[in-house]
Formats: C-alpha cells, structure tokens, sequence
C-alpha cells in the first residue's frame, strides 16, 4: 500500500513537471513572437497598436467609399484595434475578416456588449442588465452570461469586452452607472464582476473592468463634464477598491480608468484617464495590475472641454494607458504621441510596453494561428435557445417586489380585466412597452392598456385619470431609459405628477418601474411597488410573467433606496 502511495505520488510529480515545462514552452514561444514583432515594427507603428477608433458594424461594400476609410486607417496609420458600433452580426463578421486580411498584424475588436450582442444589435442573447443580475443573488449566472457574450462575440470577429462594469452604484442620483452596476455592496460587486470577467475569459475574449477608480457614487455624467468622487483615500480603499482588487486577483485582462477626478486622494481635479497618481501609482503599483490599461473614450465632454486633443492623448500615455481610445482623429493623435518621445516627454521604452501588452493579448487570443471566423457557423452560435433560455430565466429571477399593500399582485385574467394598464414612457424610444402591451393581452385579451409618452398633451393625461375611476385597480408601468448624455434616469416632472394623481384615486395601484430602481423616491406614497432594472424586452416579458403568477418572485434589491429599502429588501411570492 505505501509503494502504491509512493507510485501515484511521483506520478503526480510527472504530471505536475510536464504541464509546467508545456506551459513553460508555450510562455517562451508566446515571448519570441511578441519580440519578433515588436522589432519588426516602426515608432510610428508601434503608436498605431495604441490607437483604436470608432467602426461601424453596418453593412457596407467592400469597394465602397465608407468601407475605404477602415481600410486607410489600417494600411496608413496601423491602428493596432477598432470598437465596434451597431450594425448586425453577419456583417460585422464579414467587416472583422476583411480588416483582418489587410492588417500586418492581428487586430484587436472591442465592444461595450455589457448585457450581450443585443446592447447595440437586433441580435444575440437578450440578457437584462448587470443590477438585474446582482437581484438574483446568483453570481454563477454572472459568469454564464460572461461566457455566453464571449462565445457570441468571438463568432462575429469581436474579441475584446469592455465590460464588466465594476463601479458600485452607491449614489441614487448617478445617470450613467446607475443599473448598469451589480449593486451598492462592495463585495458582492467583487464577485459578479470577477465571476463574469471569468465567464468571458473562458469564452474565449478579452474581458475588462470598468471604470478605474470608481464611478458609482456621483450625480455627473462624464459624456457631459467632468466626474468627481469626495472619497479620500480611506473610502477609495474600502469601498471603490474593493470589486476591482478581487476581479484583478481572480485574473482580468484589461482595466479602463474613468474620466473623473478624486481631488482628495491626488490633490488635483486631474481626472484619473490623464492622471499617473491613478493608473500608475494605485492601479499598477498598489493593486499589481499587469494588464491593459485602457481610457474611457477621448471624445467625451470631461476630456474635450478641459484639454486640447494633443495633449489629452500625450498625459493619457504618460498616466500608463496601453489603448488611447476614440481620440478626435487618429494620425493626429500619432502625430502628438511620437512628438512626445522625440522631444523626450516620452520615452520610445514606454511606447514598448504597451505594445507588448498588446501583442500577448493578441497571441492569447489565437490570432496569431487564426484571425478569421467562419461566416457559416454565425447562425449556429449567436441566439443559440439554450443562451436565450437561460437569459429569461436570470431575468424572471430579477424582478423584485418591493410592497404588495393591496394585493394586487399576483394577477389573474380575471382580475386583469378589471385592471387598467398604463405604460407610461419617459424616452422617444418605442422598445418602451413593446413586449409588455402584448404579453398582457396575451393572457387577458380584454384588459385595458394605454400608452402614455412624451408627445401626450396634458388633455390625454386628463383623459386617462377620468377612465381610470371605472377600474377596480390600476397598474402603472414606467420606462425610464438609462442613457450617456441623458443626464438624468428621472421620469419627468408631468408624468411623475401623473403618477400621484392616480395613487390619489384611492384605488389599489401598483406601479412597476422599468429601469431604475430609485424611480419610487418621486412617489413615495405608493403601495404596491416592483422592480425590473431594465427596459428591454426581455425584463418585460419577465415582468408579465411574475406579475400574473407564472414564476414567483425572488429578487432583492441589490441597492438601497434611502430613507426607503434598505439592501436585500423583496418579498418572496
């Protein structure tokens, strides 16, 4: 028995020695390619694998004049990757292969696909959003999504997420994180984001925490100005800190900083995309972060109104940022970069290490054996009815109900019938109630349904408080859409003063809240009150389901609202 214990021991050794000398061997063949390259490549060049601009995923002919601009960017400046907007998926498959082809070297391809390919196309698996996800209390279903957006993104020629988002949504009144973060628990945010950042890795793609600090706990959007955090360094370490520390401990690939100032911790309104005392000193030297670093996108209003294009993309380089991305034109950009390491601002040292960081990813990701993807096998991948299963059924587990006074819910056909519905719609966007209105008509065919939006006068308002006093109950269903530039994720004062209206009607009302979860501080009042966290189809469809009682309700609210839920409120019916 004790030589048979000594056998599997040694054998264990052998096992343990060969995987390491093929690791070993594959480290050192991955570390001979990127020298090779990195040899093989100008300054200039070597600028370009830094660069990375805007292309559109809609179809465009080859030949065409549009399709000419990717190519010069490629041929002539040699950008080193591209971010894709829009389009579909065959198409962007077809644009990512052809780039491909003309490029010296592999391309890298980003997207902000954070709840999958649907976030910007008419396709791919229909995920809710990341708040959703963090109501299920599943953090497994976190990492299933991770994979499922991966294995979809690497099949139309995409290999880089700029996602997961990592910020805690720690200040009700933040407009561009808002349900976009897993909650207001530093920890739990930890994991959702780790466990999805895995879940991409090993689907396949590059997955990157977003966005460094920390952009949870302001009211500013820095689409539209610059961002600030009071946290002194204390705060920043125990809260902001904490989702990126265990995400960059589980492995990550990629961090992009944010454009926001923490005066209290640098001593200056530099925002941390510009500023060394953020991307180098807490992110590369404190937290050991040995990735890519990548800006938030150049273009947007906290960089553009406070620094000239020149020299925002200069102290982007010198703050430690590997990818400058969406700068306001690309050989300009190469222009400043390369007239900084020829006047000494920078070094061409520097300009190396990023590139190698670049360049590992690429080999990393197979495309040095092969950039292309099979345009046949698009359709076998994207929208598989397992991924969209599994989507609607982390969505249906989301939906949190918040108060249930009066009883309304659930519903029966019956009971709906003498329901009236009210979707009420804050935003120019006709995917506001789309799904919902036939879902319930679906089930109660004569159930009363109206619909409320930004072009309604203040007479069809009137009119719908009249009709509402012949029904025995009111559901009012809110869509507020969580939009850069927006500014706000408030329904607007009209129809908020619509909403208490219809609680002063002293029927049962129950409202439940498309987007944000916060929409309730405007009506405080009401009794009955439901979450969904997102807009999209998919929550809707989920919504309908738990409102007439076809899966319970399990959600929990993974923030607080102050003064009103604390975190982990929901009632399980």
């Amino acid at each position: 028995m004790k030589k048979l214990f000594v056998l599997f021991l040694l054998l264990g050794l052998f096992v343990q020695q060969f995987v390491f000398a093929q690791t070993s061997k594959a480290d050192k063949k991955a570390e001979r390619w990127v020298e090779n390259m990195l040899r093989s490549l100008s300054l200039r060049e070597k600028i370009g694998q830094m660069v990375m601009v805007r292309m559109s995923g809609e179809f465009t002919n080859l030949n065409s004049e549009k399709f000419a601009e990717s190519r010069r960017q490629v041929e002539e400046n040699r950008l080193g990757g591209f971010i894709v907007f829009r389009g579909e998926a065959n198409s962007i498959a077809a644009l990512t292969n052809e780039m491909q082809r003309i490029s010296k070297l592999p391309l890298l391809f980003a997207a902000d696909y954070e709840r999958g390919l649907r976030m910007q196309l008419r396709t791919g698996t229909p995920f809710t959003t990341n708040m959703g996800v963090g109501a299920t209390g599943d953090v497994l279903a976190a990492y299933r999504q991770g994979k499922i957006i991966a294995e979809e993104m690497r099949a139309i020629g995409v290999n880089w997420l700029f996602a997961p988002v990592a910020d805690i949504n720690n200040n009700p009144d933040n407009p561009v994180i808002n349900i976009r973060s897993f909650g207001a628990n530093p920890e739990k945010v930890g994991e959702f984001a780790a466990a999805l950042a895995k879940g991409v890795r090993d689907g396949g793609a590059l997955a990157t925490l977003k966005h460094f600090p920390g952009h949870g706990d302001t009211a500013t959007d820095s689409h539209i100005g610059l961002a600030k955090i009071s946290a002194n360094k204390t705060q920043l370490e125990a809260v902001e800190l904490v989702p990126f520390k265990t995400a960059i401990g589980d492995g990550v690939d990629a961090v992009m900083t944010a454009h926001l100032a923490v005066p209290q911790v640098t001593g200056d309104d530099v925002p941390a995309t510009l500023n060394p005392k953020i991307s180098n000193d807490i992110l590369r030297k404190e937290l050991g972060f040995k990735g890519i670093i990548t800006t938030d996108a150049m273009e947007m209003g906290a960089i553009k109104k406070n620094y000239s294009d020149e020299k925002s993309v200069v102290m982007a380089v010198l703050a430690g940022a590997d990818i400058v991305l969406l700068p306001a034109d690309a050989k300009k950009t190469i222009d400043a970069i390369e007239a900084a390491v020829k006047s000494g601002e920078l070094t061409e040292a520097r300009i190396d290490e990023s590139v190698r960081r670049l360049l590992s990813a690429k080999y990393r990701l197979g495309l040095t054996e092969n950039r292309l993807v099979d345009l046949a096998k698009v359709n076998q991948v994207v929208e598989k009815s397992e991924n969209v299963r599994e989507a609607n059924a982390t969505a249906e587990k989301s939906i949190t109900l918040l108060r249930n006074a009066d009883n309304i819910l659930p519903m029966t056909a019956e009971k709906a019938n003498k329901t009236l519905f009210v979707v009420i719609a804050a935003d120019d966007d006709p995917i506001e109630g789309i799904a919902l209105i036939p879902e319930i008509m679906r089930r109660a065919p004569k159930a009363k349904i109206i619909r409320l939006d930004l072009r309604s006068t203040k007479d069809e308002y009137e009119k719908v408080l009249e009709q509402a006093k012949q029904f025995d109950s009111i559901i009012l269903a809110p869509f507020v859409k969580r939009a850069a530039l927006k500014g706000t994720v408030a329904l607007p004062e009209n129809q908020t003063k619509f909403v208490r209206e219809m609680i002063d009607l002293k029927k049962p009302v129950a409202v439940v809240a498309f987007g944000s979860p916060y929409l309730i501080r405007q009506f405080p009042e009401v009794k009955t009150y439901v979450v969904t966290y997102a807009i999209e189809e998919v929550a809707q469809t989920a919504a309908v389901r738990t409102m007439f009682g076809e899966v319970p309700f399990t959600g929990k609210l993974p923030v607080s609202v102050p003064g009103i839920f604390e975190i982990g409120a929901g009632i399980s019916r």
